[in-house]
């Protein structure tokens, strides 16, 4: 396997994604939404709550100035075969701004057409263009390895992640669901 190199970051940018891949608008939404729900299907950590998703969601679909993301698409409306959510926000600790990858996800029967590559390289794409960097995490237990290493071919590693679920969740939860979350207040 390949890791990524500066030497192999310059064959890398000189491979444009396969596939073609558009912007999603609007139009995208509902088929979104669904894909959305296979995701949480496949790895549900957490209870899925639509109404945050498709919130989050119309921020990198909605046209105008209120967009704050990418969400780019492969396949024709009412088709799309793989997509990718990619957030502009703010660094927590920073004036700068960067690229966080929500999801890269190819529907299961197109897994081995190379769409998960290409829409890297879309994302790597959009990150050049618009100047920012582009933060990833891989956020999985089933094929994690395998999705590491896709990952460390394209984008260098810079870290780790990790994340350690404690035994009495659900009653905590309970506890904060009347909590204001630490970005609504950090807004005010």
């Amino acid at each position: 396997m390949k890791e990524f190199s500066r030497e192999h970051e310059t064959e890398l940018r000189a491979t444009p994604p396969k596939a073609p891949i558009r912007m999603a608008d609007e139009h995208d939404e509902m088929e979104i939404l669904a894909m959305c729900q296979m995701i949480h299907a496949e790895q549900p950590y957490h209870p899925l709550n639509m109404s945050k998703v498709a919130a989050m969601v119309r921020l990198a679909i909605q046209p105008g100035p209120g967009r704050r993301g990418i969400m780019g698409v492969i396949g024709p409306r009412h088709d799309l075969k793989g997509a990718i959510f990619l957030m502009i926000d703010p660094i927590w600790y920073s004036d700068d701004w960067q690229i966080l990858e929500f999801f890269n996800y190819v529907k299961p029967e197109y897994r081995r057409l190379g769409f998960a590559q290409d829409l890297i390289a879309y994302a790597k794409q959009c990150s050049d263009q618009l100047g920012l960097d582009l933060t990833v995490g891989v956020f999985s237990n089933v094929r994690t390895e395998a999705k590491c290493r896709l990952y460390r071919r394209w984008i260098p590693k810079i870290g780790e992640f990790f994340c350690y679920t404690p035994p009495s969740r659900p009653s905590l939860a309970q506890r904060l669901l009347g909590m204001t979350p630490a970005n609504t207040i950090a807004a005010e």
